[in-house]
């Protein structure tokens, strides 16, 4: 936890470049700063209420700051096997396609949480709007490549007919015809 919190903030230098933003360190950097400022602040917590409620009200009473810290945790976890398995993929296409879709899970996650980067200046604001930004550059992306998506899950037809998985029109009068 020590080493990311006394690093220099390598996130509010003004990078807000492609490259950058798809860097795999930037990423997992920015993923496991998170979790290292919500465990400070968790443990903080516990040691504060434990003096008043004792270690069992002390955790009930902080109990959703630790579902976040481990969904935080989980998060970063989760990406360092996504960035492995993008890097030790043999096929370019394939390596290439898992690549747009690792780094859309990373901005679209930092993007969720952009006000806790922003709280704590991790995150300058013109990197946030280019965050942002690019997040949705890449949901764009990855629509153009939803169907070798479809192909390689082998998805059945069924699946693919469902209200949601086709256009909005379909789905709007679905909703409308199940009273939504």
């Amino acid at each position: 936890m020590n080493t990311y919190l006394s690093q220099p903030n390598p996130v509010t230098a003004r990078w807000e470049s492609e490259d950058h933003l798809r860097d795999p360190k930037f990423q997992l950097d920015a993923f496991r700063y998170r979790t290292s400022r919500l465990l400070q602040s968790v443990a903080a917590r516990l040691q504060k209420h434990t003096k008043t409620l004792g270690s069992f009200g002390a955790w009930n009473r902080c109990l959703n700051h630790l579902l976040t810290l481990a969904e935080s945790h989980i998060e970063s976890v989760i990406l360092a096997k996504f960035i492995e398995a993008v890097q030790n993929c043999p096929d370019a296409s394939s390596q290439a396609a898992l690549k747009l879709l690792c780094d859309l899970y990373a901005l679209d996650r930092i993007w969720k949480d952009i006000g806790t980067y922003r709280n704590v200046d991790y995150v300058a604001p013109n990197k946030a709007k280019a965050i942002n930004k690019f997040t949705q550059y890449l949901s764009f992306q990855v629509r153009n490549i939803a169907g070798e998506f479809i192909d390689a899950f082998d998805l059945p037809p069924y699946v693919l007919r469902a209200p949601i998985a086709m256009q909005s029109e379909a789905y709007s009068q679905y909703t409308q015809l199940v009273g939504f």
